[in-house]
């Protein structure tokens, strides 16, 4: 089980956070309100999670992503009302889908490695197998890698794992 590291500007905000994550089995190592006390828990570590605002008063989510350590994760809570997913960062919009914030981070609190992270063949077969829903479904790149992703957490598998087995579909 990987490290779950709390990064929120709201004490009361990252208490419950916490709360949830626990009652879910979950150990939720640390809890802080800076991006840089969570980086500088984080070069301690192995690897883990940080779950954290979209914006701190230090720096923003997509800048503690660019300066983690290797295996590394973060789940940020954003306020613009979209999901998406870049690199080792997933956006959760705000107000926060409580299942689907605890299937995200049990699926990455589970996983030996960042979940998210890709070489450059997986990114291509992701690319590939969101050609072959765009061409079969009917939907655009955006969709198409939203339904990759809802398929990834449903299963438990890694994104890649579903896209190639959407692949092997498909020939």
């Amino acid at each position: 089980m990987r490290n779950i590291i709390i990064a929120y500007p709201v004490k009361d905000i990252a208490l419950k956070l916490r709360l949830m994550l626990e009652n879910e089995g979950l150990h939720v190592s640390c809890v802080c309100a800076l991006g840089s006390s969570a980086l500088n828990i984080a070069q301690d570590m192995r690897e883990g999670i940080i779950v954290c605002a979209e914006n701190l008063s230090d720096m923003s989510a997509a800048n503690i992503a660019e300066h983690l350590p290797p295996d590394f994760d973060i789940v940020a809570l954003s306020k613009n009302g979209t999901q998406s997913y870049m690199g080792n960062l997933i956006y959760l919009p705000l107000p926060v889908n409580r299942d689907e914030f605890i299937s995200t981070v049990t699926i990455l609190a589970s996983s030996t490695s960042a979940f998210t992270r890709r070489d450059g063949d997986e990114a291509e077969i992701i690319s590939n197998a969101k050609v072959i829903i765009m061409n079969n479904m009917d939907m655009t790149e955006t969709q198409a890698h939203k339904y990759l992703q809802n398929e990834s957490m449903k299963t438990g598998k890694k994104l890649v794992a579903v896209a190639q087995e959407i692949i092997n579909d498909f020939r």
